[in-house]
């Protein structure tokens, strides 16, 4: 099924259980979100986040049956393939509890490459058949559906912009449509109509903050000797690219704890803000993507990175060690 398909679909039905996957991970949120507030109530979601995931608990959840006529919906938001004993299981027990219901997130994994993640999810869609069972592949949206997501949600927004501003937007974020969006919110207090000179005072241009890039790429297992020598470069503040680093990781940390400690994330709580959700859940990919002890490796190597600068001890050369020393940490 494609997301035309879907759309018609949830015009008449809602699914119980659905598998969405393909080369779009804003679509995979979006309509992950619109059949998750047409299925339950938000108190009844039960969501588990990649190495999260454990399979005895989520069947559990799936088999259960209420007294009281509640219905349990289970997300799972996963870079890896379930197995097809796994898969067939949670599909048998919302047979016997047609109350309950499933969503699959199936994200490409960086450690796999685009054909080994075509081969894991047409397995996994192989095996979504039946009645209120569908599967979901997402392309990335084209110029036009891009443009309509961003007018759309400006008339949500109560924010006055045209078709044109709106392209000059998409184009700034080379057409990544959920950072366009989080753009597009900057704007929700002018009481006029937006210009695309205001876009361009206002907004960031996707690849001007060379920070993000390096962190990107660390969390991608990607190098980043060349991102480092563009840094140094345009003049490289080394203190302050230490201090980026270690408090996204302080950040990722903070997530990944929550989580292992009460099986959830609640934004308010770990961050002190909510930020979108595409935001977030990307944070949540990235913290559970590294184990404890990696956690405790990157925090030493950033504590002796910071030891080294104060000393004067590592203004030579201190930079790569550390950036050598995470990669391979997180490799």
């Amino acid at each position: 099924m494609n997301r035309q398909q879907l759309d018609k679909y949830l015009t008449t039905q809602t699914p119980q259980a659905t598998l969405l996957y393909g080369e779009c991970a804003f679509w995979i949120d979006l309509y992950s979100k619109k059949i998750a507030s047409k299925s339950v109530e938000p108190e009844n979601i039960a969501r588990f986040y990649f190495g999260d995931y454990e399979y005895s608990q989520v069947l559990d959840l799936l088999g259960q049956s209420s007294l009281f006529g509640d219905s349990t919906l289970v997300i799972l938001k996963l870079d890896k393939k379930l197995s097809k004993k796994e898969l067939q299981a949670f599909l048998n027990a919302l047979e016997k509890n047609a109350q309950n219901s499933l969503i699959i997130e199936f994200y490409k994994s960086d450690s796999r490459s685009s054909s080994e993640y075509a081969r894991d999810f047409k397995e996994m869609a192989g095996m979504f058949k039946g009645e209120r069972v569908v599967e979901v592949r997402f392309f990335e949206p084209n110029q036009s559906e891009c443009q309509m997501l961003l007018a759309q949600r400006a008339k949500e927004l109560g924010i006055q912009i045209d078709m044109r501003s709106l392209s000059f937007l998409l184009g700034m974020q080379n057409g990544d449509i959920a950072i366009a969006l989080k753009e597009l919110e900057k704007f929700v207090y002018f009481d006029r109509q937006i210009e695309e000179k205001d876009v361009g005072e206002l907004c960031s241009a996707l690849g001007s903050v060379e920070i993000e890039d390096l962190l990107g790429a660390l969390l991608m297992r990607k190098n980043v000797m060349g991102i480092y020598a563009r840094l140094e470069e345009e003049g490289l503040d080394e203190m302050g690219m230490m201090s980026a680093i270690a408090s996204h990781f302080y950040k990722l940390f903070m997530i990944f704890a929550f989580i292992r400690s009460h099986g959830r994330v609640d934004a308010k709580e770990v961050l002190g803000y909510v930020p979108p959700s595409f935001v977030l859940d990307g944070l949540v990919r990235e913290a559970m993507s590294l184990r404890e002890g990696q956690y405790k490796a990157v925090f030493e190597v950033m504590i002796e990175w910071r030891l080294q600068i104060f000393s004067g001890r590592g203004k030579i050369g201190g930079a790569i060690v550390a950036l050598q020393k995470l990669q391979s940490i997180l490799g």
